[in-house]
């Protein structure tokens, strides 16, 4: 018969916190213990658990069928539930089965956080309070949590400067279903109180406005808000202490007495506002110099020989002491170090001293070998005649010990350098010189133990995971562990991503932390945008750059504009089952407008009627869809593989266009087949905002031959940037702020050469004669001017060969733009130059074209007998305004000056534009503004460029996005 006993009835002392918050002490009572303990459990059982998974609680306990049911597991497993403040009421029951017992457990679960509400923050954003409070949705509510989480709002709006905030706290009743509670937060901001005066008192010899320029707070004024924040007066103590000590002032501190704010009355009679004081009280001391460096290596051996701080890699035990080698030379670590001897009487700069101890760490972290460590010990000499005679003369010394240690000093401490200051620069006779001993300790290598990440609420750690370079049980090594995070960054998925290194498991492991902070990923927009060839256009898109958390991205566009009209749809998954193999599928559809260099003046004889221009215009249309698959080598090359079947058309010609394109009209739809394969090399800090780096990107498209279809040629295109900082707004250091080192003064090198052959049809099929029907299309052809490729110029700018207009087979591109910024992550100024041009090849010129190219000088030289008059005017002035031409006529028509060749690429047959512009990096929508003016080149070394007499002004240039050649 089976009987059902309780074996634990646990008593709860009941602490109500708001209506349903519980904690209590458990009694307990035992009845016929010895019909239980000592059985084998066969099965367990959670009855009340509604939001906790049987899963997640089995995990918290030691219980498991198979085993003995004893006295002790019940105790701990009892503690345990409770110690996870998942529950408020426990209780263990058992009952009798076939071969064992059924263990039972009845549980009351606390409410967990459905939402959580903040009604007021209008100054805070609610995503900063709560990443910061421990009160998270879908979380276990505890009274310490709702306590905490409020202080935690509080204090951020203290270190905002709202001293005056208050926040009440609201429980919603807890939905008998899911037992979920809705958490409002009701915010009274207050008012910023700003800051009336900042005081600097102790300062000697720095002004007090070089300080106050440090700092991040600033007086309330005509430019300034002043309005005071905590943790900006922490900082700017910092700050302060790193200035100092970065002028060589190494004893000056703080003065806690007198170094702090107060909150006063503006005015204490009519007590209607209040404001801050500011008061730093600091202490300068004396400042000290350089006096050098000397690295060495921690060479103690244990009793047996063995070296304790030695790498053991290259040391095996046996290693004699004379052989023992460390991981690097002594040369190779002051190679890269900021101070050098050669510094000696500088003045000492904490700042470098920290970042040389730094570097060396680095360079030992980029060999495993991260629990390196580099111990440094400080000696000061006085620059006076009693201490340097006292090294001068070691021959006095009564040992040959104290000979030996004196003549080592002596070397060690530049001793003859500091004579030779002493005798030069009377002005630093009695100052203190620091020399400093980096005794370098190479330890054990350090083995990465765990990767843990934090933050990520909405993408899955497998998506961060396979963008590191390392995984648990790998050495560490820091330019991998820097590589990953920026290629986590570079994901797009989050505004913030930080490593940090935990202690492992004993001394050789290390546990490493990844923090992300998310931004949002998916886009909604709609709007106008406006190219040089495009004109403008409204669009609309929709996408999401993470798919539910799985890195995979979809997106559609619809763009409607005069000049053009397109829809695309586009999916990504970046990593097939969980491989470096990405598969992209999409299909597009667009009609563009496209315009011809040829034009008509027609007169109409009405005066009153201004004469009429007609533009040579068709409209190109393609439908197709591309399929491509690309797989990542290594840790920074990338190929990729895409094949792309569509059909194009041309529709509604003018009366101007050749008959080239009238014959394309006739065909109607023809179909085009493209495969395309290309290999890519990245390096980029930053995809979005590069600061340093380079890319290079080789393509190859194969188009029709034996794919099929109307159109047979090969394109080759190589793609090269470059991007260097020069220097940040720190100046080198100059200015002690960390936050200056994100304004980095960018320069980007670009350059872009694209190749056409033709080719023809697979099997030597002569169906398709290239004269009437060419095998590169007009819309295949190659052009230049815009934002797209050389801002200022138009695609078929009337400076250009009459070739040009309708685009060429060969392109050479290059720009080089300087970016500083205004506020690092929105907005640059830009300085750029650009530069480039088209050329054709004359033994693939087909019909009109290549009796343009044939018979050019044979044409010239007969208009030359025929017509010098007329000829010279022709060539050397603007028929249109009958100005005189900036470059003439023959300049810009020679086919000889028009081919691809080693004489023709160069300077002067190259198009250039300078000019200014912003960038502007709104996530959703990166828009590029411009203003650019053509240059021609002069053949001075020293003054390369001039403006175009006849067309100088700075053209409007607008872009979206960095869709540049």
């Amino acid at each position: 018969m089976k009987r059902k006993v309780s074996i634990y009835k646990s008593f709860a002392v009941i602490f109500v916190s708001g209506f349903f918050f519980y904690s209590g002490e458990i009694s307990q009572l035992f009845s016929k213990k010895s019909d239980y303990f000592g059985k084998i459990v066969r099965e367990i059982k959670f009855n009340g658990n509604k939001n906790t998974s049987d899963s997640d609680i089995s995990g918290l306990l030691e219980l498991r069928t198979g085993k003995l049911l004893t006295k002790g597991i019940i105790d701990r497993d009892l503690k345990a539930l409770f110690a996870s403040g998942f529950f408020y009421f426990i209780d263990i029951k058992a009952e009798e089965m076939e071969g064992g017992v059924r263990v039972i457990f009845e549980l009351r679960e606390r409410p967990r956080v459905k939402d959580v509400e903040f009604i007021g923050a209008d100054e805070v954003f609610p995503a900063d309070l709560r990443d910061k409070m421990p009160l998270k949705e879908n979380e276990v509510i505890t009274p310490q949590k709702v306590t905490k989480s409020r202080d935690v709002i509080l204090q951020k709006y203290k270190d905002e400067g709202f001293f005056l905030a208050y926040v009440k706290v609201e429980l919603g009743k807890p939905d008998p279903k899911t037992n979920l509670v809705k958490v409002r937060f009701i915010i009274d901001e207050g008012e910023e109180i700003p800051v009336a005066k900042i005081n600097i008192y102790g300062n000697e010899t720095i002004e007090t406005s070089e300080i106050i320029g440090l700092m991040e707070l600033k007086e309330e004024g005509l430019f300034e808000g002043g309005n005071f924040k905590e943790s900006s007066f922490e900082k700017d103590k910092e700050v302060i202490q790193a200035y100092l000590r970065s002028k060589g002032y190494l004893d000056s501190e703080l003065i806690r007495e007198g170094t702090n704010w107060e909150i006063h009355w503006e005015n204490p009679e009519k007590k209607n506002r209040r404001v801050i004081i500011v008061n730093i009280k600091l202490y300068e001391g004396q400042v000290y110099y350089f006096n050098g460096y000397t690295v060495s290596h921690d060479m103690t051996t244990d009793g047996d020989g063995r070296p304790i701080f030695l790498n053991k890699e290259t040391n095996p035990p046996e290693t004699p002491k004379d052989k023992l080698k460390p991981l690097f030379t002594i040369p190779e670590i002051e190679k890269s170090l900021d101070y050098s001897s050669k510094d000696a009487g500088e003045v000492f700069d904490e700042t470098v001293f920290s970042r040389d101890r730094a570097t060396v760490n680095e360079l030992y972290g980029s060999k495993g070998h991260i629990f390196a460590q580099v111990i440094p010990r400080r000696k000061i000499v006085s620059l006076d005649s009693e201490s340097l005679e006292y090294y001068e003369n070691c021959a006095t010394r009564r040992t040959e010990l104290e000979k030996k240690t004196c003549e080592e000093e002596y070397k060690q401490l530049n001793i003859r350098k500091l004579r030779e200051i002493y005798r030069d620069s009377p002005e630093l006779r009695g100052r203190k010189f620091v020399h400093v001993d980096f005794t370098i300790r190479e330890n054990n290598l350090a083995q990465i133990e765990n990767v843990i990440i934090k933050g990520n609420k909405k993408t899955q750690d497998k998506v961060i995971r396979r963008e590191l370079l390392f995984k648990p049980g790998d050495l560490f090594d820091s330019s991998l562990v820097n590589r990953s995070r920026e290629r986590i960054f570079n994901l797009g998925y989050f505004k913030e991503v930080n490593f940090n290194m935990r202690p492992g498991s004993d001394d050789t492991k290390m546990n490493l932390v990844i923090e992300v902070l998310e931004q949002p990923t998916g886009t909604v927009s709609m709007g106008g945008g406006y190219g040089t060839i495009t004109g403008f256009t409204i669009f609309t898109e929709i996408g999401e750059n993470n798919l539910n958390g799985t890195g995979q991205k979809v997106s559609g566009r619809l763009e409607f504009g005069p000049y053009r009209r397109s829809f695309q749809i586009s999916w990504t998954e970046p990593w097939m089952y969980d491989t470096p193999w990405s598969l992209s599928l999409s299909m597009f559809y667009f009609s563009r407008t496209i315009f011809l260099g040829s034009t008509s003046t027609i007169s109409i004889s009405d005066s009153t009627t201004a004469p009429t221009v007609e533009n040579a215009t068709y409209d190109n249309n393609g439908l197709g869809v591309t399929m491509g698959v690309a797989h990542r080598l290594g840790t920074n090359w990338t190929h990729f593989h895409r094949y792309t079947p569509a059909f194009y058309s041309y529709s509604n010609p003018t009366a101007l266009v050749s008959d080239a394109v009238l014959a394309n009209v006739r065909r109607g739809w023809q179909f085009r087949s493209q495969i395309t394969n290309g290999l890519a090399y990245d390096i980029r800090d930053n995809v979005f905002a590069p600061t340093r780096g380079y890319d290079l990107l080789f393509q190859v498209d194969n188009v029709g031959q034996y794919l099929g279809g109307a159109s047979h040629f090969d394109q080759y295109r190589v793609l090269a940037e470059y991007y260097h900082t020069w220097f940040d707004f720190t100046f080198g250091g100059l200015i002690r702020n960390n936050a200056l080192r994100r304004w980095r003064v960018v320069q980007e090198f670009r350059t872009s050469d694209t190749f056409i052959f033709q080719r023809s049809p697979a099997g030597g099929s002569h169906s398709q004669d290239p004269v009437q029907d060419p095998y590169i299309r007009p819309q295949d052809l190659l052009i230049i001017g815009g934002y797209e490729s050389l801002r200022g110029w138009y695609y078929n700018d009337q400076k250009y060969p009459v070739e040009w207009r309708d685009g060429a087979q060969h392109r050479l591109l290059f720009d080089t733009e300087i970016r500083i910024p205004i506020e690092p992550s929105l907005l640059w100024l830009v300085v750029f130059l650009d530069g480039g041009a088209l050329y054709e090849q004359t033994n693939r010129a087909v019909g009109t074209k290549k009796d343009y190219f044939e018979s050019y000088d044979k044409n010239k030289a007969d208009q030359i007998a025929a017509n010098p008059i007329g000829w010279y005017i022709q060539n050397n002035f603007n028929l249109q305004n009958g100005r005189k031409a900036d470059v003439t006529y023959d300049e810009l028509n020679n086919p000889g000056r028009l081919i691809l060749s080693a004489d023709n690429v160069a300077m002067d047959r190259m198009r250039y534009s300078w000019g200014v512009g912003l960038r502007v990096q709104i996530p959703v929508l990166p828009l590029r503004i411009y203003f650019a003016q053509k240059l021609k080149p002069t053949g001075n070394f020293w003054a390369p460029f001039e403006k175009y007499e006849s067309d100088n002004a700075f053209q409007f240039v607008f872009g979206i996005g960095d869709y540049r050649f």
